[in-house]
């Protein structure tokens, strides 16, 4: 329309970053799908990226408890676990995804799976961001 080629969406470099950064964490997972699915809704791409302390987010989710907004302590309580995930703090994980996990209920299972297999999933998350060094396009 108007004269303009679209590009496919294999053409974009950002494409080619997603499919190595899939294929990674695949072969890390091995055959689990189930632990594959669940962290790659749950891991951060690029860490280095998170600029607020644990704490700060686990202070606004427990005000955001407290006030009764459901859906900013989930999202609140949702991001300390995956800060867990990444500082390799399998309790954390366990934690904060299962408190997540009471204000997301059945619309969210990943956190359920993450909560109860924490300590192979900060395992796998530990591998997979030793193994990237070179920071990845958000």
């Amino acid at each position: 329309m108007f004269g303009r080629e679209k590009k496919k969406p294999s053409d974009s470099p950002s494409a080619m970053v997603v499919v190595s950064v899939s294929s990674r964490l695949r072969e890390l997972c091995g055959g689990d799908e189930e632990m594959y699915s669940t962290l790659s809704r749950l891991m951060f791409l690029d860490p280095r990226k998170i600029v607020s302390p644990l704490q700060s987010v686990l202070s606004e989710a427990e005000d955001s408890e407290s006030k009764g907004n459901n859906i900013k302590a989930e999202v609140g309580y949702r991001i300390a676990g995956s800060m867990s995930l990444w500082k390799g703090d399998a309790e954390g994980v366990r934690k904060y995804f299962m408190k997540a996990s009471t204000f997301a209920g059945e619309s969210r299972p990943e956190y359920r799976i993450v909560a109860k297999r924490a300590d192979e999933a900060v395992s796998i998350t530990r591998k997979y961001y030793e193994a990237s060094e070179a920071p990845v396009a958000a």
